[in-house]
């Protein structure tokens, strides 16, 4: 049986708005329709206070406040921590990688990524396989 995907709460932050509306089109396809965007960090932290979420997906290269900010700042809220983390990005560094680790990303997506591997790191990430 299939879970129903409407249920779930995404959070996608991009500062890119293409990149935003590929990451929600391709969610949306795949039948999650529960999506809320945010344009930079800031605006996902403060989304996150605001509403609970079941999956955030960022984009870690953002002015301001940066994806791997936002992650740190989720790890350390009690109430947001459990929160599963996609970073997405270009950034493809080992130790870029491994600082995305230590702050506590559950997956890492590189652009450009192939679709079908993003629905699948979502599913995974909210329990569904």
């Amino acid at each position: 049986m299939q879970t129903d995907r409407s249920k779930f709460k995404i959070l996608v932050v991009d500062d890119n708005q293409p990149a935003r509306q590929l990451i929600k089109s391709t969610l949306a396809l795949a039948g999650y329709t529960g999506i809320t965007e945010a344009v930079d960090g800031s605006k996902a932290l403060d989304a996150l206070q605001k509403s609970k979420f079941d999956l955030i997906i960022c984009d870690w290269d953002m002015p301001a406040t940066t994806g791997i900010e936002v992650l740190r700042a989720v790890r350390a809220d009690k109430a947001l921590s459990d929160i599963p983390f996609l970073m997405v990005t270009a950034n493809q560094q080992r130790e870029l990688v491994e600082a995305a680790i230590e702050a506590g990303v559950n997956d890492y997506v590189a652009k450009p990524y192939r679709l079908n591997t993003l629905n699948q790191k979502t599913a995974k990430l909210l329990g569904e396989n």
